[in-house]
């Protein structure tokens, strides 16, 4: 999550996060990554390489922006596969709260640069 802030260049500020996930009958799992000062819910797949973990929230499969990628009723998605309703986006970002974990990430301390050295 910190690699995502610092990549959004969201470093500054306090970040909120809540993750909750979806066991569906047949076995597949849905992990959504709700980013509240980001009004955003993402689709994370996570990852079995410990190498690529800190880039899994960078280049998630769905990034679902409140007010961008949402509408207000199912006519409205018009057959687009990417827009949901905005009652589906709160359902999901309140289930999050209700049954998620949470996480702060606190705004990154600033150190003055290095100064380069007369060596």
């Amino acid at each position: 999550m910190k690699n995502a802030v610092a990549f959004f260049k969201k470093n500054h500020q306090i970040n909120r996060f809540c993750v909750v996930g979806y066991q569906w009958p047949d076995g597949y799992v849905n992990v959504w990554v709700l980013w509240r000062e980001e009004k955003r819910l993402l689709l994370w797949d996570g990852a079995l390489d410990p190498d690529s973990r800190a880039d899994t929230l960078i280049g998630v499969h769905r990034s679902l922006k409140l007010g961008k990628d949402t509408v207000k009723t199912e006519n409205d998605i018009n057959g687009s596969t990417y827009l949901v309703t905005e009652q589906w986006w709160h359902a999901v970002a309140d289930d999050c709260m209700k049954h998620g974990e949470k996480y702060v990430i606190q705004p990154f301390k600033v150190a003055e640069p290095a100064k380069p050295s007369d060596d």
